[in-house]
């Protein structure tokens, strides 16, 4: 709160007695002269605020942005655990037992705590991407890049990925009628999913490389972005074999490590902007 106060303008009038019409106290910065109306006082109240926009060592000091960035933890946390436990439902199967599309399948057994699992994750990228967008466009020259949105990009495919639920818990299930358009669509828009999380790291990568604040990440979300790569390669080249479930937990786990770390740090540097904002202000 800051105010502003006219000086007096009208000196005492010869003859003029104390006490008429008129405040004989001396007139101070903030206080009105010869009786005057407070309506002649300038007093300007501005409300302790952090307006949009406002960035503090390249951080959105909005509090919003940081629940948003508090999402990137939250869902690789929530998806681990909702896989860990779903797997461990199905009979005869360890946590990586079946693929993360079959623990959707009608046939599984509470396909709803897989398909929750898919339906934060989603929601949490995309929010995350959000927050990424923000923190990154507000204080890098050249704007966000194309990270932040491959990130929601990831976020909307994961949540559709999880609604077209594949018809059953194996890749190939014997004996089974042919597969149902939503299956199909499961898997194609899986495949752009393992696509994106090799594109959003690189595309992070590049980005983090032209700011001074974040360039020492730039090598390990291309060393996350290589491994995650040998990683799909690894299980696309056979999707049905033994290790085919431990592969794809691996990849998927990667690119969520990156997320958690690129949001616990936004967090850390929001709460020292604020600490900074709030000391000199």
């Amino acid at each position: 709160m800051r105010f502003w106060c006219h000086q007096p303008t009208h000196p005492q009038q010869s003859g003029e007695r104390p006490g008429q019409g008129r405040d004989d106290r001396p007139a101070g910065p903030c206080r009105p002269a010869n009786g005057q109306a407070l309506a002649e006082v300038a007093l300007v109240m501005e409300p302790v605020r952090r307006p949009s926009g406002k960035v503090v060592n390249g951080v959105e000091l909005d509090l919003p942005v940081s629940l948003q960035a508090a999402a990137g933890i939250v869902d690789p946390a929530t998806f681990t655990g909702t896989w860990i436990a779903s797997s461990l439902r199905q009979t005869r199967q360890g946590p990586g037992g079946l693929q993360l599309s079959g623990l959707t399948a009608p046939g599984a057994r509470d396909p709803q705590i897989m398909l929750a699992g898919f339906l934060v994750l989603g929601g949490c990228t995309f929010a995350f991407g959000a927050a990424l967008r923000e923190a990154r466009s507000q204080h890098a020259t050249g704007g966000a890049g194309p990270g932040p949105a491959l990130v929601q990009g990831a976020g909307l495919l994961t949540v559709a990925a999880g609604l077209l639920r594949r018809d059953h818990m194996l890749l190939n299930a014997p004996g089974e009628p042919g597969a149902s358009w939503h299956s199909n669509a499961h898997d194609a828009i899986s495949g752009l999913v393992y696509v994106n999380m090799v594109a959003a790291q690189l595309a992070l990568a590049w980005r983090f490389g032209r700011d001074p604040a974040w360039r020492h990440w730039r090598p390990w979300l291309l060393a996350s972005a290589a491994a995650t790569g040998v990683i799909l390669i690894a299980y696309a080249t056979d999707v049905t074999g033994p290790a085919a479930a431990i592969l794809q937990r691996a990849a998927v786990t990667l690119p969520q490590a990156a997320v958690a770390a690129i949001a616990a740090r936004l967090m850390w540097r929001a709460g020292r902007a604020g600490r900074e904002a709030t000391a000199s202000g």
